[in-house]
């Protein structure tokens, strides 16, 4: 069985070594009793290792300071040496004073191992939530939020019954290939929850909402989908309120882009809140999730029920490949998928009574945490005056 010296003795060999290293030499488990990092461990609270990063040291002493040569051994002039010595001895200062790489192992056990105090354990007590007792003091009615569209059908009651529309306080991704009819849907579902009296936040990211130019904008196109749907565009302003990422570049900065929203939040009693894009939350898609996570934070605690349009990020269809990774499915409430493709697996025929091969737009609650859901595919298609709608399968085929 290796021994500490044994892992003193490699690292004086190696120079460094990570942890998996260590334990693979020496024939140790990485965790637990005896183990490679038990043995670290302890040699680090001895003063005999270091660790840095991934990688762990042996702790040396510092060498005595080495004699400047002269000068004139160097072979250059007075002030020169003087410019390289303070150089030097300003990176020395740096170095020194660098902080050293977080031991996630060490902040992870640290505060299970602290004895907690008497005066602290109250602190943290008021941190704990109980239960209410009565139920009839917990019970609360799963609410919709109508959007007159065939969401409204989708999402159900625990009976098995339509909901009519999305829950209340829900954040709900919106999913799909460009050009699968996401923002179809969300910008009809915006219109009418306004003319219906509901105060909405509509947020661009990929469209302007008023251009200076003879371009039809967004706002040329609501108008006209306001009129086709017998809809009173004097009340939609009422209710209406919007940020244009792409005329404001000011809204591309975080800082100021969560501010003002919640500042819009807050003042105008904002109900539900929609962005078309999530792009427009981080340009790094690696860290998207983070910024729909705050937002999510904050709507749930003020009630505001958000749809977050997103991408689909891979070939693969009718799945959770979205922009920002299967982390920002799980900070949301439910994904619905709004995309196109070909009928492939077996469930996808029986859903849809189609063949494989055929290409198809679908409708599709993936999943939802507040609520029962139809799991089925549904149907769609985008109608020439700019509506996505269901069909049925014999009008597809008439098609």
């Amino acid at each position: 069985m290796a021994t500490e010296n044994d892992v003193l003795d490699f690292l004086r060999e190696q120079r460094k070594a990570t942890l998996a290293e260590v334990a693979e030499a020496l024939s140790l488990r990485k965790y637990g009793p005896r183990s490679a990092y038990t043995m670290l461990d302890s040699l680090r609270e001895q003063g005999l290792v270091e660790r840095k990063g991934d990688y762990w040291y042996l702790r040396v002493a510092p060498a005595p300071p080495t004699p400047t040569a002269a000068p004139q051994a160097l072979g250059v002039s007075p002030d020169v040496q003087a410019v390289i010595e303070a150089m030097a001895k300003a990176l020395s200062s740096v170095m020194s004073r660098a902080p050293t790489p977080a031991d996630e192992w060490q902040l992870a056990k640290k505060p299970m191992e602290v004895e907690i105090e008497e005066e602290r354990g109250k602190q943290l007590m008021g941190l704990l939530i109980k239960p209410d007792e009565r139920p009839e003091e917990a019970a609360k009615e799963l609410l919709p939020f109508p959007t007159e569209t065939l969401l409204d059908e989708l999402f159900l009651t625990h009976d098995a019954k339509p909901l009519g529309g999305i829950p209340l306080g829900a954040q709900i991704a919106i999913t799909g290939l460009p050009g699968s009819g996401k923002s179809i849907l969300v910008e009809e579902i915006a219109i009418r929850a306004a003319n219906s009296g509901k105060n909405i936040l509509f947020v661009t990211a990929e469209d302007t909402w008023k251009a200076p130019t003879p371009r039809y904008d967004l706002q040329a196109r609501l108008v006209k989908k306001a009129e086709l749907l017998g809809l009173s565009w004097g009340e939609i302003v009422k209710h209406l309120f919007v940020m244009d990422t792409v005329a404001c570049p000011e809204l591309r900065d975080w800082t100021t882009f969560a501010e003002t929203y919640r500042y819009i939040a807050e003042k105008e009693n904002i109900e539900l809140a929609i962005f078309d894009s999530v792009t427009v939350l981080e340009t790094y898609r690696g860290a998207l999730k983070y910024r729909v996570m705050e937002l999510c934070r904050f709507n749930q605690l003020h009630g505001i029920t958000a749809l977050y349009v997103n991408q689909r990020s891979t070939e693969s269809w009718d799945g959770y490949d979205m922009a920002g990774g299967i982390g920002l499915a799980h900070n949301l409430d439910a994904t619905v998928i709004v995309d196109y493709g070909r009928v492939y697996w077996f469930d996808q025929q029986q859903d849809l009574g189609l063949k494989r091969g055929e290409f198809v737009r679908i409708v599709r609650v993936l999943d939802c945490r507040l609520c029962n859901f139809d799991r089925r595919r549904i149907l769609v298609e985008i109608t020439p005056d700019g509506f996505l709608r269901a069909v049925k399968k014999e009008e597809l085929e008439e098609a």
